[in-house]
């Protein structure tokens, strides 16, 4: 449907509350005063997009977005935008001003030499024809406690500390960027994000304690404790080396008058359950897509990311929302790649959201291709399964 009665204006500093008031009735909740006050420091207008109705201004629709550096398999990062905050009025569906909205920010995206763009989908049928693709999972686990028992030799034992939240501050940030640096998926906190993801207001617990901080040399972890039914809700939790994972698990597992932990970001290959006698103790209680991906600059993405095995492969990519795709011939390994277009007869057929999907590693192209969304030959579909998988399983760790 033509975009018609609306009209799309980049925000200014003065539109946060009623920005606020918009995202509230789009998701259902209201912002306080003190919310908006707490969220003004990341609130950067000239990246927030708003429809308006043409008469009275009031705002009908909106999409943000907050700038990160995100990891791709092999290390390297990228600058990306993260989009956030996008709704439309209940009153105004169906007229095509999302469509608008992500065209504009998008093609403002590409034109700034953005590689690709991130978010985290509130439903999972929405951004697909805007061409991302679900790039990661999310994970939540509960572990009932009493039941647990680590291997003798597992690793991890000692080097935690209580400490309180300003050493938290000063110590985690630089934690966070080695673990972030090993991790795909994995986006950046600056000094405002850790600022504003400590702030640990009283309505943010819902029912819990106030954050308790965890410090080891190689990581870190917050956690509530909810007291009525003896849980521990662990917050954050991120470590650079094997040691700092078991030990912070092994003081997260062992905490006193607690029944329950429970963590809604443990990667679906995390090493956790292979630390206990019992693996089983590790139970999944929800599984969810996590990071979506949108690719920008088919060859810039593609060159900065490693590949455990050769590959060498032409891509014929398709992309119906903003015409990005194109034939790319892909030389890569263990050490490098190059991208470059190319008029070669393709080898494999895909849409530009397939390729959001298997860029970070987790999902197999044979997966996919068994869906019916990658066109490709056998004898050319294993060595593109090889070559594509990460070596991590995807991680954002930053909510945005």
């Amino acid at each position: 449907m033509a975009f018609v009665k609306t009209l799309i204006r980049r925000a200014v500093a003065e539109d946060l509350p009623a920005i606020a008031v918009a995202d509230g009735r789009g998701f259902g909740f209201h912002y306080s005063d003190q919310d908006i006050d707490d969220f003004r420091p990341l609130f950067e207008p000239e990246r927030f997009l708003l429809a308006c109705e043409p008469d009275d201004g009031v705002i009908v629709g909106l999409a943000g977005s907050f700038g990160f550096e995100v990891t791709v398999p092999g290390g390297a990062s990228l600058p990306t935008q993260g989009v956030t905050w996008v709704s439309v009025a209940t009153t105004h569906r169906r007229q095509g001003i999302l469509r608008e909205l992500m065209r504009d920010q998008h093609q403002g995206f590409a034109d700034e030499g953005l590689a690709l763009s991130l978010l985290t989908a509130s439903e999972g049928g929405i951004y697909g024809r805007f061409g991302y693709g679900q790039a990661g999972r999310a994970r939540t686990v509960k572990v009932k406690r009493r039941f647990v028992r680590f291997r003798r030799d597992a690793p991890g034992v000692g080097g935690v500390r209580l400490v309180d939240g300003a050493e938290a501050r000063s110590r985690a940030p630089e934690v966070h960027r080695r673990w972030a640096a090993l991790t795909p998926g994995a986006v950046s906190r600056d000094d405002r994000w850790w600022d504003y993801l400590l702030l640990d207001r009283a309505d943010q617990r819902d029912g819990a304690s106030a954050l308790f901080h965890l410090l080891h040399a190689d990581g870190y972890a917050s956690y509530r404790i909810h007291q009525p039914d003896s849980t521990c809700r662990v917050v954050d939790v991120f470590a650079a080396t094997d040691e700092a994972h078991g030990a912070l698990w092994r003081t997260l597992l062992g905490l006193d008058l607690i029944d329950t932990v429970t963590s809604e970001s443990c990667p679906v290959d995390d090493p956790l359950p292979f630390l206990l006698e019992d693996t089983r103790q590790v139970r999944t209680s929800k599984m969810a897509d996590g990071l979506w991906a949108r690719i920008l600059d088919v060859a810039a993405v593609l060159q900065a990311r490693r590949y455990p095995v050769e590959i060498d492969v032409v891509l014929d990519l398709t992309d119906p929302f903003l015409d990005l795709g194109g034939r790319f011939r892909l030389r890569g390994g263990p050490d490098g790649a190059q991208c470059e277009r190319v008029t070669a007869t393709p080898e494999v057929h895909l849409e530009i959201g397939t390729l959001g999907t298997l860029v970070f590693g987790v999902h197999r192209a044979s997966t996919l291709a068994r869906a019916g969304l990658i066109g490709v030959e056998p004898r050319v579909l294993g060595r593109l399964d090889a070559a594509l998988a990460g070596e991590r399983e995807v991680r954002h760790g930053t909510p945005f």
